[in-house]
């Protein structure tokens, strides 16, 4: 990739930084786990399954209380060619952010992020959480290849449905209406649309080039970024279906093993 994008307040950092900033005390009903801890046990988890890091970023907000990282993969056997695998990870200091990870792609030519799911797994910071998170993690990665297929099938369906300009108009709305855009950002994912800055992303008037037109209009909103572009799958999935629902196929983790604390 050419470059993991951190933007909307997130200051960039090395892992000493963010290894350095120290985790509250825990009390009765809130136990941190150390930035490093939960990075650190990742990053294993990912060797154990063959999977090698290309390039990872790590944010700070917040004073240092909040924690966004991005981690760009390459998988044993499978292409890449217009896109790589993401993950996207969160937690904090704060009690603002459970522990999380999710799964997504980042187009190379552009750097636009997507994620499939908004939280393929969340703990919240309790006692019991070092007891599930290792096993949440295992699950998460393991699957990884498997969902960035379904991924990259719904990409290879957005390229094959051209667009006109009343259906990208409409499926503007429909953006804005799930809360994937805000009405000042509409104007720039027209012109985006119209005028692509990406000139391999104008080739074709398809859903793939609405796709990278609404991406590159949300691309700063570092936070909320998974959220967004969770919804801008599901708007074009109604034009492009094409295993799309597959894509929603996560739950919270405490749902998937019932125990909610």
């Amino acid at each position: 990739m050419n470059g993991l994008m951190l933007h909307c307040g997130a200051q960039l950092k090395t892992r000493e930084e963010v290894f350095a900033v120290p985790a509250p005390p825990p009390t009765d009903t809130y136990v941190p786990l150390p930035y490093e801890s939960f990075v650190i046990r990742i990053e294993k988890q990912l060797a154990v399954e063959g999977i090698t890091i290309r390039e990872e970023r790590l944010a700070l907000s917040k004073n240092g209380q909040r924690l966004f990282g991005l981690i760009a993969v390459e998988m044993p056997g499978i292409a890449q060619i217009d896109h790589g695998c993401v993950l996207g990870l969160r937690t904090s200091y704060d009690r603002s952010l459970a522990n999380g990870l999710c799964i997504g792609a980042g187009v190379f030519v552009c750097d636009n992020l997507s994620f499939s799911g908004e939280v393929t797994f969340q703990r919240k910071h309790t006692a019991g959480m070092l007891r599930d998170l290792s096993w949440m993690i295992s699950e998460t990665v393991t699957t990884l290849p498997n969902r960035f297929a379904v991924q990259s099938a719904a990409f290879a369906s957005l390229k094959q449905q051209e667009l006109n300009e009343r259906e990208v108009h409409d499926l503007v709305i429909q953006f804005w209406d799930a809360g994937a855009i805000g009405t000042l950002e509409i104007p720039h994912l027209i012109k985006e649309w119209r005028e692509p800055r990406h000139p391999e992303v104008a080739q074709s008037r398809n859903a793939w080039r609405l796709f990278n037109a609404a991406t590159e209009t949300i691309k700063g909103d570092l936070w909320r970024l998974p959220a967004r572009t969770r919804k801008i799958h599901d708007v074009l999935a109604t034009v492009a279906p094409a295993r799309e629902s597959q894509l929603a196929m996560t739950v919270p983790a405490e749902e998937a093993i019932g125990m909610a604390e």
